[in-house]
């Protein structure tokens, strides 16, 4: 990790460090799944990763409230 990131995690909630570490731990899973699988991109993977963290009724949830926002797009 570089320096500069490692300096804002201590001005960090402990929250919001764990947040971080997590979000980080999920970045580099995802570029390990993207560079195994040309063509997927690493924020689709990130996303799909971040997804399966959540209960099935909170993915269906958020995935309803897209739709009836209208930010689905054919």
């Amino acid at each position: 990790v570089d320096g500069r990131l490692a300096d804002t995690r201590d001005d960090l909630a402990p929250g919001e460090r764990e947040w971080l570490l997590r979000s980080e731990a999920r970045w580099r899973r995802a570029h390990a799944i993207a560079s195994r699988h040309p063509g997927i991109d690493v924020g689709d993977a990130y996303h799909v990763l971040r997804a399966l963290e959540l209960s099935p009724s909170e993915r269906l949830r958020r995935g309803l409230t897209r739709v009836r926002a209208g930010t689905h797009v054919r």
